[in-house]
C-alpha cells in the first residue's frame, strides 16, 4: 500500500524535532560544565587571591605594631606554606605577594607600609640590631646605646646609609625566602648625648 505524502512529512518533522532536541539538550549540557569550569576557576582564584591579600594584611600589620612599639623588640614572622608557589617581594613602601592562578593566570596583591622599614639582605656590612651596634663601635668608636651615643656627624652618616638603601630596594625589592622567617627588629640609636633615633630593621638570617 502506498505512503500517503502528509505521513512522511510528519516523520521527517518528528525526525527533525528528535534531533533539534538532542541539539539543544546537548547545548545545554555543554554550557552548564562550561559554567561549572568558569565557577571552579574563578572561586580558586579568588580564594587563591584572599589567601595571599592576607598574608601581606599581617605582615603589614606586624611592621605597624612594631613600629609603634614603646621599647625595642624583635618579633619573626613565617609565611606559611601553601600547596601553591608563591613570591613575596618587599620593597620600602610595600609588600607585594604574587602566584599562579588556574591557566597560568597572574595573581598578585600589594599592600602599603605606613611607615619605611630598612631592609637589610644577609651580604650586606651589618644585618641585626646588634651587628649595627658593633659596626657604629667599629666605625665611629661608639656603639651607639645610651651609655655610648655616637657623634651626630656619625648619625648623619647613618642616615643617609638608611636612604640609600630606601632607594635602592624601591628599585630593586628584597625578594624573601618564603621557607625561611623574616625578622622584624626595633632598634634605637643614641646620638649626641641623649638624642634617640628608632629604626625598623626587617631581614632573613640565611
Amino acid at each position: 500500500m502506498m505512503e500517503r505524502p502528509m505521513s512522511r512529512f510528519t516523520k521527517d518533522t518528528n525526525s527533525i524535532m528528535g534531533l533539534t532536541l538532542s541539539q539543544i539538550g546537548l547545548f545545554l549540557a555543554t554550557g552548564i560544565l562550561l559554567t561549572a569550569v568558569f565557577f571552579l576557576v574563578f572561586s580558586s582564584d579568588w580564594q587563591r587571591t584572599a589567601e595571599l591579600r592576607s598574608f601581606a594584611s599581617s605582615f603589614s600589620q606586624l611592621v605597624e605594631d612594631i613600629d609603634s612599639s614603646f621599647f625595642e623588640k624583635t618579633t619573626r614572622f613565617q609565611f606559611p606554606s601553601k600547596n601553591y608557589a608563591y613570591t613575596v617581594k618587599l620593597s620600602t613602601g610595600y609588600i607585594v605577594i604574587s602566584a599562579k592562578g588556574f591557566w597560568d593566570a597572574d595573581l598578585f596583591v600589594a599592600e602599603r607600609f605606613l611607615i619605611q622599614p630598612w631592609l637589610r639582605s644577609s651580604h650586606q656590612n651589618w644585618t641585626t640590631g646588634e651587628d649595627l651596634h658593633e659596626y657604629l663601635n667599629i666605625t665611629c668608636g661608639h656603639c651607639g646605646k645610651k651609655d655610648d651615643s655616637i657623634p651626630t656627624i656619625n648619625f648623619t652618616q647613618l642616615y643617609q646609609e638608611q636612604n640609600t638603601t630606601i632607594s635602592l630596594f624601591a628599585l630593586y625589592p628584597l625578594e624573601i625566602l618564603i621557607r625561611e622567617p623574616v625578622f622584624l627588629e626595633k632598634v634605637s640609636i643614641f646620638y649626641d648625648g641623649e638624642k634617640k633615633h628608632d629604626f625598623l630593621l626587617v631581614y632573613q638570617l640565611i
